[in-house]
């Protein structure tokens, strides 16, 4: 038989693929054919078949860079697939430089990930990783939940979601081991390739449930590494502080930096998974404040850049200093936000012009709670009016937000002032919303 080069596979790849969308609908006594030789074998008696082999034009190489264009535009279900096909396509898809190209052109079709649960307790084997389109919930509301118990969290041996970066999701597990004492671990998983790394980074933690120890899941681009964060306060009430240490992927061993004097609202509200710590370009920032008694409660944000270990505090908008945990940091159409409530009646978004520089807010939107159809009343406790920034389309049109008060998210069009509410069944963790892609990136 005439031997195929890696074009000709692609080739008969990709038009055998059709072959089996059309006998999917063809009559069911047409065979299933599942690859091209099958395909050449059965339809064509053998002199036939030998004489169109040797009728087949000459192929044409195509360079390494140009097929790796053409591969990378596969999602990564079908990439996994033709791994297997031949030598050099497992090469070019294995090769580094491929998998950020991949990575780059998948981020131009943006999903989201969030965790569904059938109650809060996360020992109801129930919590779920769910990925989904952004797409699904601008266009039409909906969310569909995967069927396959490959998603639930239990199967994985961890309990929560820290965090995703560029297709890679970071776990956390956790035991009982003796009184109020937790054995606590990492694993690395990638969805998509349905890869997933040993346990990493284990260690022992005193009372985890008490909200002393949080983390946040971060990609360091100036070494091309994933690290997590993770914040322990230390209560000691005379001089409370949170001490910091940072695990590597690929280092798997953590490392403690300078401690912090302000407090992370992630470590005093955690519930609410509203006050995660927010990855921007090479950093990692929270809201914060002050907590040592006698002293005026002051909200700034701490930034830590994950190159060099260091810190920096920056000021919130002018007058919003004595601001009240009703606020949020976000990053919305690359820019990094800041949201508040403003008296109970409307929600301003601030937008820093020049990252770093807390003399560059400028106030981004202002939306009325009437016009985002809060239904409040004298009835309602503030700190239900909590909404969280979720998303705004790439035209600039569409803000996702997540209601506290609703349990869902709230789509408003700044354009029609038009307002839709998600439509899910499921009990969701909408402040648990992340940024999520498909990628090839590996587990370690």
């Amino acid at each position: 038989m005439t031997n195929l080069n890696s074009n000709s596979r692609l080739r008969l790849f990709c038009e055998t693929d059709r072959e089996r969308r059309q006998l999917s609908t063809a009559p069911t006594h047409v065979p299933f054919l599942s690859t091209p030789l099958a395909l050449m074998n059965t339809q064509l008696p053998n002199s036939r078949r030998l004489r169109s082999q040797s009728n087949l034009p000459p192929s044409v190489t195509l360079p390494d860079e140009v097929m790796a264009e053409i591969l990378s535009r596969l999602p990564v279900r079908s990439l996994m697939q033709i791994k297997c096909v031949c030598k050099s396509w497992n090469t070019i898809i294995s090769d580094p430089k491929f998998i950020k190209m991949h990575l780059n052109r998948s981020a131009r079709n943006p999903h989201f990930s969030l965790v569904s649960y059938a109650s809060p307790s996360f020992d109801d084997g129930e919590h779920r990783f769910v990925p989904f389109p952004a797409g699904s919930l601008l266009d039409n509301r909906h969310i569909t939940f995967p069927k396959d118990p490959y998603y639930l969290l239990h199967d994985k041996d961890c309990r929560e979601v820290i965090g995703s970066c560029n297709g890679l999701v970071c776990l956390l597990g956790y035991s009982y081991v003796a009184l109020d004492t937790y054995s606590m671990w990492l694993r690395f998983w990638n969805p998509a390739t349905r890869k997933i790394s040993d346990r990493l980074g284990s260690f022992d933690d005193f009372n985890y449930g008490s909200n002393s120890r949080r983390f946040v899941f971060c990609y360091d681009n100036s070494s091309d590494t994933y690290k997590v964060v993770a914040l322990h306060y230390n209560r000691n009430v005379s001089n409370p502080m949170v001490e910091v240490s940072i695990f590597t992927l690929g280092d798997n061993v953590w490392r403690t930096i300078q401690t912090l004097s302000l407090v992370p609202l992630q470590l005093l509200y955690s519930y609410w998974r509203m006050y995660d710590g927010v990855q921007f370009n090479c950093t990692v920032n929270w809201l914060a404040c002050n907590q040592i008694p006698s002293k005026v409660d002051e909200f700034v944000i701490i930034s830590l850049h994950l190159g060099t270990d260091t810190y920096t505090k920056l000021m919130l908008p002018p007058g919003d200093e004595k601001s009240t945990h009703l606020s949020s940091i976000c990053v919305l159409m690359n820019s990094f936000c800041f949201s508040q409530d403003f008296n109970g009646t409307d929600f301003v978004i601030w937008k820093m012009t020049e990252f770093g520089d807390d003399r560059s807010w400028t106030q981004f939107f202002t939306f009325s709670y009437h016009n985002l159809r809060m239904n409040l009343n004298s009835r309602v406790v503030y700190s239900w009016l909590t909404l969280k920034p979720l998303h705004l389309s790439e035209d600039g049109d569409t803000m996702v937000f997540a209601s506290y008060l609703h349990n869902q998210a709230i789509l408003y069009n700044l354009r029609t002032n038009r307002v839709l509410k998600s439509r899910v069944n499921k009990k969701i963790c909408w402040f648990s919303i992340k940024d999520y892609v498909e990628s090839l990136v590996s587990t370690g």
